[in-house]
């Protein structure tokens, strides 16, 4: 359950830059998550979305922090 629409957005973005990197035939790791959603940020034009990207790589980069050397969807599965 998401408390609030910033929290989704966030969600849905960090959804979208998985996708992106499966279509690139990417590996799903937090290195490549987390520098796709940079790129997502360079490219953001409304104040909302910059805020929920920004958001949704303070999360991948906590994951990081919490799990050490796992990759973020390994991480996600375990929890």
């Amino acid at each position: 359950m998401y408390r609030n629409e910033d929290e989704k957005l966030s969600d849905k973005i960090m959804g979208e830059a998985v996708i992106e990197l499966l279509d690139e035939r990417e590996s799903i790791t937090s290195g490549l998550l987390l520098l796709k959603l940079h790129t997502f940020l360079l490219a953001a034009e409304e104040t909302f979305r910059e805020r929920a990207i920004r958001d949704a790589i303070r999360s991948v980069q906590a994951a990081v922090l919490n799990d050490g050397s796992r990759t973020f969807v390994q991480a996600s599965l375990l929890h």
